[in-house]
């Protein structure tokens, strides 16, 4: 699915633009997943797995999502520059087919200025939109307090927990909390 552009302005008056990235930019993207999963703890990808993706898979990733009805990628610009991203897919196997699930993430200096609140909003009307979909979910590891807040202002309810199911580069352990929307 293709996500247009659009353009918002963050709580400091940068400008962002929020669109599905084209093929030709999938060494960007790719590098822009490496650099913000080096930055945060809260990513499930790590760096490591990014970089044994290569141009070519990140290509046919971007293209697929792109001819797809049921997934989308949209990623946050700021002056050209990769910032942000976020996507979103409806479950293949016949059983869950009325589900979907997502991810988001930033880049630190562009937290707390309102973006993850929006770039979410998008996915989600976006999602809405997918086949027989009638919940939306996502995993968030409860150490991620401000995510948490987001997602339940977002009107996600809590579905449960998996108790140590993430240890953090620092050693920490995380629960894992499973998060839904029904749309």
């Amino acid at each position: 699915m293709l996500q247009n552009s659009i353009l918002y302005t963050a709580r400091n008056n940068q400008q962002i633009e929020l669109r599905t990235p084209t093929a030709d930019e999938a060494q960007t993207t790719l590098d822009a997943m490496i650099e913000i999963s080096e930055s945060s703890p809260y990513i499930l990808s790590t760096p490591e797995s990014f970089k044994q993706r290569t141009t070519e898979s990140q290509t046919k990733w971007i293209q697929d999502n792109i001819s797809s009805q049921t997934s989308i990628i949209i990623a946050a610009y700021f002056n050209e520059k990769i910032i942000g991203f976020c996507n979103g897919q409806s479950y293949k196997d016949i059983k869950r087919s009325h589900r979907a699930t997502l991810g988001v993430s930033l880049h630190p200096q562009y937290r707390g200025l309102g973006l993850g609140r929006k770039i979410m909003e998008i996915l989600i009307e976006n999602m809405k939109k997918f086949s027989g979909v009638k919940i939306i979910e996502l995993d968030v590891m409860v150490n991620n307090r401000t995510a948490l807040k987001l997602y339940e202002s977002l009107g996600f309810k809590k579905a449960g927990t998996f108790p140590k199911a993430f240890i953090l580069p620092n050693g920490e352990i995380s629960d894992n909390l499973k998060m839904y929307l029904e749309v």
